[in-house]
């Protein structure tokens, strides 16, 4: 593989309806989000503006708009959105999108869901 950079996102935390039972529906919850993708190397490259780079701010953003746009059932949905996203900057590479919810289940750290697009 050609040199890479990785661009991170790291415990972002939203407050989102997100899960299949009634009390999940009725009530936001945390949901917290991590990103990582891989990029093209900025290594030798002419980097003047923002628009050079893959911007993680503007990726947050529209996560942070995703979660409110709906309730999502299910997390790998909510995921696969978030990849869909990030993968269709044209430098990225690869995504690893880790998704986790605190405090649905009271005897872990947390519960969530992994994928790589």
């Amino acid at each position: 593989m050609p040199n890479k950079d990785q661009i991170f996102i790291k415990d972002l935390t939203v407050e989102m309806s997100a899960g299949i039972y009634d009390h999940e529906k009725a009530q936001k919850q945390r949901v917290i989000i991590n990103v990582t993708m891989d990029v093209e190397s900025n290594a030798g490259k002419m980097l003047n503006s923002i628009d050079d780079v893959v911007s993680y701010e503007g990726i947050v953003n529209s996560i942070c708009k995703l979660c409110d746009k709906k309730h999502y059932d299910l997390l790998e949905e909510l995921a696969e959105e978030i990849a869909v996203i990030c993968n269709s900057k044209k430098q990225v590479i690869k995504t690893f999108v880790s998704l986790e919810k605190p405090d649905i289940v009271t005897n872990t750290k947390s519960v969530g869901v992994n994928i790589y697009r």
